[in-house]
C-alpha cells in the first residue's frame, strides 16, 4: 500500500513537464517572423503590394477596394500599342498642329482636292493632312450613298483649279479638327481667303458648327448677297436653306 501523502513517481498526478515541453512556442514564433517577412516584401517590392500600402496609409488604415488591378497598369501600352501618356496623331512633341507663324497661320501645300471644300495637303514638317474648310459647305460629289447633287462639280472643278499645286496659309480656329480628325482652317491663297470665295460665287452656303465661328458675322454677308443675285445654289428656289441641299427642288 502507498503511504498516504507520498509521491507516487510516474503516477497520473505527477506536476513533471515532458522532456522537451514547450519546444512549440520557438516554432511557432518563428513561423510568424517568415509569414511578417513575407508579407512585408509584397508589400514593399510588387506593384500591387505598393499600391495596397499607399492606399492604406491615405486612406488612415481604411482597407481599399481595387477590382482588376494589374502590374504595371500606369502609363501601360493599350491594345494598339500606343502608350496612354504617348502623343496623339503621330505628333512625336505631343502636338498635333504644324508649326504657326507669327500670324498665326500654317503653310502647306495643296496636292489635290477632294471636293469642293475638302482637300490633302503636305507640311513643311513632313506631315499629310485632309483640310476641312471653315465654316462653309459645298453640295456632295463624292460621298457614299449620296448622289451628285446640283452645283457639287461646279464647286469641285473651281476649287481644283484655285488651290492644286498651291501653297496656302491656314488659319485655325478654336477646335483645329472635327470628329473625323480632319483639320479645319480658313484658307489663304495670294492674300484672298477661298472660303468666301466659294460663297461669293454661290458654290457653298454658311454651316457653323461651334464653337468655330469666327467670321461667321462676314460670311453670313456674303451668302446674303449671292442670295440676292441668285448664283449657283440659290439659283434654284428651295435647293439650299440653312438645313442643307435638297436635291429633290431641282426636280
Amino acid at each position: 500500500m502507498t503511504p498516504p501523502n507520498h509521491p507516487n513517481p510516474g503516477g497520473s498526478g505527477s506536476n513533471r513537464q515532458p522532456s522537451g515541453g514547450g519546444g512549440g512556442k520557438p516554432k511557432r514564433s518563428l513561423y510568424s517572423i517568415l509569414a511578417t517577412v513575407i508579407v512585408l516584401g509584397l508589400l514593399l517590392f510588387t506593384d500591387t503590394g505598393r499600391g495596397l500600402l499607399g492606399g492604406l496609409l491615405d486612406s488612415g488604415g481604411e482597407t481599399p477596394r481595387i477590382e482588376n488591378a494589374q502590374p504595371g497598369t500606369a502609363g501601360q501600352s493599350d491594345a494598339t500599342g500606343q502608350s496612354e501618356d504617348a502623343p496623339q496623331n503621330g505628333s512625336p512633341d505631343g502636338n498635333d498642329q504644324p508649326s504657326a507663324d507669327a500670324d498665326g497661320k500654317v503653310t502647306a501645300e495643296v496636292e489635290r482636292t477632294v471636293d469642293g471644300d475638302t482637300f490633302i495637303a503636305n507640311f513643311e514638317d513632313g506631315s499629310r493632312e485632309r483640310v476641312r474648310m471653315l465654316l462653309i459647305d459645298t453640295p456632295e460629289t463624292k460621298k457614299e450613298g449620296t448622289a451628285v447633287q446640283p452645283f457639287g462639280p461646279e464647286a469641285s472643278e473651281y476649287a481644283k483649279k484655285r488651290l492644286t499645286g498651291q501653297t496656302v496659309e491656314l488659319e485655325f480656329d478654336d477646335e483645329p479638327r472635327d470628329q473625323y480628325d480632319r483639320m479645319l482652317a480658313y484658307v489663304y491663297l495670294d492674300g484672298e481667303l477661298v472660303n468666301e470665295e466659294m460663297l461669293e460665287q454661290g458654290f457653298a452656303r454658311v454651316v457653323v458648327y461651334k464653337p468655330n465661328d469666327k467670321y461667321v458675322e462676314s460670311f453670313r454677308e456674303i451668302q446674303n448677297e449671292a442670295k440676292r443675285k441668285k448664283l449657283g445654289v440659290w439659283s434654284i428656289d428651295g435647293y439650299a436653306d440653312n438645313r442643307g441641299f435638297h436635291p429633290e427642288a431641282a426636280r
